[in-house]
């Protein structure tokens, strides 16, 4: 029979729902087995055994290693705190100066986009997902975490989240009476990923430029990342390693050099994705007047950041065939076959209906 749980403290919520759901998920024999499992992500917990006479196994759970008095330190509430904000499924859209600098974010968060798992010491990627719905469905967490920047020097940190309509809002500062290794390596990737349509160079470069973000490796956190710009990937393992699909079935097999068609909607833009020239065919296709405005205005929302890192992309390859989608003028979504060739700081690229 399974022990009764008492978390201390007493008033936290998502650490009494996350000890109980972990030992929903595990065979723990002992209070010392259950103890090594929660400091994966709670670094200071520990587990005690009350051994009252005559009652059911009963053990006791710290949060902090002890009972603590709340102190009234306010410390997230000083606008100097690092801090980070998160939409709901878990994308970084702000961070402030302090926070920038410690977790190793580019200043251009558009530029480079992140997800709060890339933060994530290999290991703890289930128990940060779990505790992430924790926090968005009782609406707070205060704990001590061990993330790990992209310098790959991992910090432990006094972590305050509070969840809003939008997503989650963290404050941290650092803390000092845990040891930490200097460093932690990254989980290795699959041996052999398979990218598919295999002609597609733009979405092999995203999905292995994801791929190089994620310290934990999984088929569901690279799906999670492919889908902001390409909505139909899969990942899925197969004996011989990964295979990731762009669409459903896609099998790597196009029409050969559709692409130069007479009358196909043609669009002409620079490194800034700024619109320089668009063909009445495009205009007509994308429902539109094109020339003039960025694509960051046009495509679907939560995907603008994803334009630069495609533009880089399109740069360093020189041409590429892909498929993407985005709303019309009316809102409708049109899904479109799209061939890119960069010249320079300039990029031509012709469409077609999926």
């Amino acid at each position: 029979m399974a022990p009764d749980l008492i978390t201390i403290p007493s008033n936290d919520a998502a650490f009494r729902r996350f000890v109980h759901r972990t030992l929903g998920h595990i065979q723990a024999a002992s209070p010392e087995a259950f103890e090594q499992r929660l400091r994966v992500t709670y670094p200071r917990a520990l587990v005690r055994e009350r051994g009252l006479v005559g009652e059911l196994a009963s053990w006791y759970v710290y949060r902090d290693g002890a009972w603590r008095a709340p102190d009234g330190d306010t410390w997230w509430e000083d606008p100097a705190v690092p801090r980070v904000e998160a939409s709901v499924d878990g994308w970084i859209e702000g961070a402030n100066p302090t926070a920038r600098g410690l977790l190793g974010l580019a200043d251009d968060l558009a530029a480079e986009p992140r997800h709060f798992t890339d933060f994530v010491i290999p290991g703890a990627l289930e128990d940060a997902v779990a505790l992430y719905e924790i926090v968005r469905d009782v609406g707070s967490l205060e704990a001590t975490v061990v993330l790990l920047p992209t310098s790959g020097d991992a910090m432990a940190v006094d972590l305050r989240v509070a969840a809003t309509d939008d997503g989650i809002t963290a404050a941290f500062r650092l803390a000092h009476d845990l040891d930490v290794p200097a460093s932690v390596p990254r989980a290795d990737s699959p041996e052999r990923i398979e990218y598919l349509p295999r002609t597609d160079v733009a979405f092999r470069a995203y999905a292995q430029r994801a791929l190089s973000r994620m310290p934990e490796p999984t088929l569901d956190g690279l799906a999670l990342r492919l889908r902001r710009l390409y909505p139909h990937a899969q990942v899925e393992a197969t004996p011989d390693g990964w295979v990731a699909r762009r669409d459903h079935g896609a099998d790597g097999r196009p029409d050969e050099a559709w692409w130069q068609a007479a009358g196909l909607p043609r669009v002409r833009y620079d490194a800034r994705a700024l619109i320089l020239e668009a063909n009445d065919a495009a205009a007509s296709f994308f429902g539109r007047q094109l020339a003039g405005r960025h694509w960051q205005e046009l495509v679907t929302a939560g995907s603008t950041e994803e334009v630069g890192v495609m533009l880089d992309i399109l740069a360093e390859a020189g041409a590429a065939e892909s498929r993407f989608r985005m709303p019309r003028g009316d809102g409708t979504l049109l899904e479109f076959d799209s061939y890119t060739v960069a010249e320079g700081d300039e990029f031509t690229t012709v469409f077609r209906p999926a």
